[in-house]
């Protein structure tokens, strides 16, 4: 693998967004500890993911993609929405959150079993930005069923708190989590720089609303 100075710069946008993320994820597991709520260390993994891929990101700028490090960078960033959703559905109803786990649990099991034994398309890979093109037919037919659900969790959940309780958090984190999936979608388009800036926009927007709620709490106490 060669250095390539020209994508070291490129690669500011994830890095930038991994650090971002670990902040958050931080912040999400210290209010765990403290509260000890389910959906909080959901949550709080699926941050945890989100700075994995985002770190995949910057380190395929800089060197390209091998075929280990995205195959397990695609599981990831097709689980992590659905993650953060089923923390926000855990927020609202553990019970409706013990049978999304179980459905979220069946499918990521299946795209781990069909990833591990897929052939990626080695020529996608050296593409700049490669989303999931290199996988599959059968591999990506279930991204969808794990990435719509999730983003409908979380960012309706969010729009819904906001609307009861009209807490400004809610919109940061609604728009931030809307700007994230809108980023991935884009760059299916051919629009490539909407994933890295849309990423690092939507998490450091999202971050935003929840030190906003943190303050809100920390008012009420």
């Amino acid at each position: 693998m060669i250095f390539n100075l020209d994508n070291a710069i490129q690669s500011f946008a994830p890095l930038l967004t991994t650090l971002i993320s670990l902040f958050f994820t931080f912040s999400v597991f210290s209010q765990y500890t403290r509260r000890r709520k389910i959906y909080q260390f959901i949550w709080g993994t699926g941050l945890l993911i989100f700075s994995v891929t985002t770190l995949f990101e910057f380190i395929s700028e800089i060197y390209g993609w091998n075929i280990i490090m995205y195959k397990a960078y695609y599981v990831l960033i097709a689980s992590l929405v659905a993650i953060l959703g089923l923390g926000t559905v855990n927020l609202f109803n553990r019970r409706a959150g013990k049978y999304l786990t179980l459905y979220f649990a069946v499918l990521i099991a299946a795209l781990i079993i069909l990833t591990l034994n897929a052939q990626v398309d080695a020529e996608k890979l050296q593409e700049r930005i490669v989303g999931g093109s290199a996988m599959p037919a059968n591999v990506r037919m279930i991204s969808p069923f794990l990435t719509i659900p999730g983003s409908i969790a979380l960012i309706g959940g969010a729009l819904y708190s906001w609307y009861i309780a009209r807490r400004s958090y809610n919109l940061f984190i609604a728009i931030g989590a809307l700007l994230v999936a809108s980023g991935g979608g884009l760059s299916r388009f051919g629009m490539e720089w909407a994933l890295y800036f849309l990423e690092l926009l939507g998490v450091a927007v999202m971050y935003i609303g929840f030190i906003k709620s943190e303050d809100v709490i920390k008012k009420r106490v």
